[in-house]
């Protein structure tokens, strides 16, 4: 990830990723940094990209500030606003006394605004962490609140929490909040307060159906549903899940793969890949490749019969059991 400077501030900064947390803590560091020299209670604007015009954007950077020397603009949504070529010059040659700050979760790098940006040196991209970097990335969170966390504490968040910043982030806040007095969090903490992911419940999920558990899978798929989870999404997942054990099984019986390098063949993070070879004990190839032919008349049934979709799952999970 690239990151600002904000020793030295720009004039202008383009700020763009799919991670709107990111965005949102590079600006409030602009802000921080500024508020010493700007009272942005009175040099403050935020405008959107889809509710303006470049020009209104422009009248408001070449106002002279309010008691004071500088002035802060951020205008977010940059992607839907339609440049003039009074903007595009004003990018090329800004105001001395204006900071401004356009901010969208995507750019196109081929438009004029950009290319005259990047070479400018305005551009940053703000990328999440990978999977290698998200255990880091989660401990620092909870050092910023004043809390250590153990290792598996760090993996349940890894497997339990959808891949998004922002709910991580809440979640960080949630168990920190409601651990006030306490210095360091394990996993046992941590359960009590993370919601698992849909994924993982579906993990869970072929896990029961491996130990041949048919009345405690039913009951987890029962609880998806009633949950709200679309039965084509579970279908799905479950074909995903399965595809993956039989890739795995592979893999390591019959081609002698290291485990070291398991998570690059299987393109998944690595604090998840133990998880898939442990599950692949539960299944030989041949019952694996049975199951995908399993699944493939399901999808069939799905598309063409009148039969109830949750039915039709169900009885999907009685045929791999038995």
């Amino acid at each position: 990830m690239k990151k600002e400077n904000t020793k030295e501030l720009k004039p202008i900064y383009i700020i763009y990723g799919k991670e709107k947390l990111l965005l949102e803590e590079a600006l409030e560091r602009f802000k921080k940094k500024l508020s010493s020299e700007i009272d942005l209670t009175l040099n403050y604007e935020e405008l959107r990209g889809s509710e303006i015009n470049s020009d209104a954007i422009l009248k408001v950077a070449n106002t002279i500030p309010f008691f004071g020397s500088k002035r802060l603009i951020v205008v977010k949504e940059v992607d839907k606003l339609t440049v003039s070529d009074d903007f595009l010059d004003y990018i090329d040659n800004p105001s001395e006394f204006t900071h401004l700050i356009l901010m969208a979760d995507k750019i196109d790098k081929r438009s004029k605004l950009f290319k005259i940006a990047n070479k400018k040196g305005y551009a940053y991209e703000y990328k999440p962490p990978g999977q290698k970097e998200l255990p880091k990335w989660i401990k620092e969170k909870f050092l910023k609140e004043g809390k250590k966390v153990t290792e598996d504490a760090v993996r349940y968040i890894c497997l339990n929490v959808d891949n998004d910043l922002m709910r991580m982030q809440n979640e960080v806040e949630k168990v920190c909040l409601y651990y006030q007095d306490k210095k360091t969090l394990n996993s046992a903490d941590i359960k009590i307060l993370v919601e698992k992911s849909s994924e993982n419940t579906i993990f869970e999920l072929v896990d029961l159906i491996g130990r041949r558990q048919e009345g405690e899978a039913l009951k987890v798929l029962n609880n998806l549903i009633e949950n709200g989870q679309p039965v084509p999404f579970l279908f799905h997942m479950m074909l995903r899940q399965f595809r993956l054990l039989l890739k795995t099984k592979v893999l390591l019986d019959k081609r002698g793969v290291a485990f070291s390098m398991l998570a690059k063949e299987l393109k998944v993070p690595p604090f998840v890949v133990s998880r898939y070879r442990e599950q692949s004990h539960n299944f030989s190839i041949s019952q694996l490749r049975r199951a995908h032919k399993l699944f493939l008349e399901a999808e069939i049934d799905f598309k063409t019969s009148r039969k109830e979709p949750r039915l039709i799952l169900e009885t999907l999970i009685d045929k791999i059991i038995f």
